[in-house]
């Protein structure tokens, strides 16, 4: 009769599991945060800390005690792929059609796989899944993997690289694609080298911490400062020194401020009495705190000041050109809710009311 080793944990394993409850910590603190285009990393983090909890189980044998939970890491190999892929997307401000659902369908055949053995195993019923084959060969597993890191690289090397933002968020984009490339490799490694002789448990722990560092790195970056898709972040990550040289931080708040100028001046969003801070944030692609540092730096006023400004210019042009308007159409046209604020604000600018501004102008 064959003894079964009794289930156990070593330092090793037991470091590994804490990585497993930082994983888990991680996922829910990312999926809560406001940001929502940081989701597809959290399931990322979330995936790699399933793959290692499954290997904390091999280990520790205690496989014997949930043998069912054997197939769940190769849902997430087929997964991390199309998440780090859509994530990409989102870091690049591409929109991902209906269509790329079909990335994750390797994940959901396996899933399906999962599904039938697990009531296989518990006699519910017995089903015959066709693709059981393909569900945990290690070496499909790689190839989808590889897939995906040429997919990244080549989303980004085909990026713009004009300006200073979009060459610190290539950067970024290298961190991420070299970590992921990273832990790719280490896989295929294993794969490999556990057909020598000389391959040993240590070395299979190695593979292991390599795998769980790059994606713990990632999520450490996403975790320091959420506002990953602003260029303020990228600032944070890779200036060495803000406080010797501001010159790179200056010439980035100029390119936000020129993006902004532009976008008020042919868009005219202040038009729309409702427009709020998180609007004009989202429409540039900014976060809120990005957005009013650009304004308050650049233009030495708060938001609601900036925005008037913009009202103020319009109502002077409509004033000018169209001497038909009555003033309670100009002052809701161009964005202000109520003649009060319109006029109080029109006064301290130009030093007369709507009214004299129009005569003035009219007379001959």
């Amino acid at each position: 009769m064959e003894l079964q080793v009794a289930p156990s944990f070593d330092s090793w394993t037991s470091m590994f599991l804490l990585a497993v409850a930082m994983g888990v910590f991680l996922f829910v603190s990312i999926l809560l945060s406001k940001d929502k285009k940081n989701i597809p990393i959290a399931f990322l983090v979330l995936a790699f800390s399933t793959i290692l909890f499954q290997y904390v189980l091999f280990w520790t044998k205690y496989t014997q005690v949930f043998p069912y939970l054997g197939m769940a890491p190769h849902i997430c190999y087929y997964a991390a792929g199309p998440l780090l892929y859509l994530y990409f997307l989102n870091l690049y401000k591409k929109e991902a059609s209906f269509n790329f659902i079909l990335h994750f369908l390797p994940a959901f055949l396996v899933l399906v796989t999962y599904v039938a053995q697990l009531m296989n195993g518990l006699h519910l019923t017995q089903v015959k899944v066709p693709w059981l084959w393909f569900s945990g060969n290690p070496w499909f597993i790689a190839i989808h993997l590889a897939l995906y890191c040429f997919l990244a690289y080549r989303m980004f090397f085909r990026s713009k690289r004009t300006n200073e933002f979009e060459k610190l968020r290539y950067r970024w984009s290298m961190v991420l694609a070299f970590l992921f490339s990273l832990f790719t490799l280490a896989y295929i490694s294993y794969y490999v080298l556990i057909n020598f002789p000389f391959f040993n448990s240590d070395w299979d722990y190695m593979i292991s911490i390599t795998m769980s560092a790059s994606i713990y790195t990632i999520a450490f970056f996403v975790m320091k400062q959420p506002q990953i898709f602003d260029g303020e972040f990228f600032v944070q990550l890779f200036l060495p020194d803000q406080n010797k040289d501001n010159s790179f931080e200056e010439s980035l708040l100029n390119e936000f401020y020129a993006k902004l100028t532009k976008y008020m001046e042919n868009e005219k969003p202040f038009i729309d009495n409702e427009l709020r801070l998180v609007n004009l944030a989202d429409s540039l692609g900014f976060s809120t705190h990005l957005l009013s540092k650009v304004i308050n730096k650049k233009s030495g006023k708060n938001f609601n000041q900036y925005i008037n400004d913009y009202r103020l210019l319009e109502a002077k042009r409509l004033l000018l050109e169209n001497p038909q308007y009555s003033i309670k159409t100009i002052y809701f046209d161009v964005g202000f809710n109520n003649k009060a604020t319109f006029y109080k604000s029109f006064r301290k600018e130009f030093n007369c009311t709507p009214s004299e501004f129009r005569n003035t102008a009219s007379a001959p």
